[in-house]
C-alpha cells in the first residue's frame, strides 16, 4: 500500500505501551462509479489492510477514515488499552477535525446575492 498520509498513537496498557500506526491510500477507480480507499491499522507488529468502497473518491476517503476508528477502537478495547496521541487521550481520527457534518444553519444561502449563479 502506498500511503498518503499516517498517524502515530500510542496505546497504553497499564504500565506498557504499543506503538499503533494507522495509513492512508490515495483513492483509485475500480469501476464507472465505484472507488476504493484502502487503509492500515497496525498495532504493533500486527497489521491488517482492508479497504473502504464509495460512489466517488471522496466518499471512499470519508468511509475509510470512519472505518478507521471502528478499528481502533476494537483494537484498543481487545488489547485492554487505551489510546493516546501527542500526549492525549484519543477518541477519533474525524474529531476536532472539521469534518462534522454542518447543520442547516450554517449552510450559505443560496438565494443570497451573493451566491447565485448566473
Amino acid at each position: 500500500m502506498d500511503a498518503i498520509a499516517d498517524r502515530r498513537l500510542e496505546l497504553r496498557i497499564q504500565s506498557d505501551s504499543i506503538e499503533v500506526i494507522v495509513s492512508l491510500a490515495r483513492p483509485q477507480q475500480v469501476g464507472p462509479d465505484e472507488w476504493k480507499c484502502e487503509y492500515e491499522v497496525k498495532f504493533g507488529d500486527s497489521g491488517t489492510i482492508r479497504a473502504a468502497h464509495g460512489g466517488d473518491s471522496l466518499q471512499a476517503l470519508q468511509l475509510s477514515m470512519v472505518s478507521i476508528d471502528g478499528e481502533l477502537e476494537r483494537g484498543a478495547q481487545r488489547r485492554g488499552g487505551q489510546l493516546f496521541h501527542l500526549g492525549e487521550p484519543f477518541n477519533s481520527i474525524l474529531e476536532n477535525s472539521g469534518m462534522q457534518p454542518r447543520s442547516s444553519a450554517d449552510s450559505p444561502n443560496r438565494d443570497a446575492p451573493n451566491n447565485r449563479r448566473e
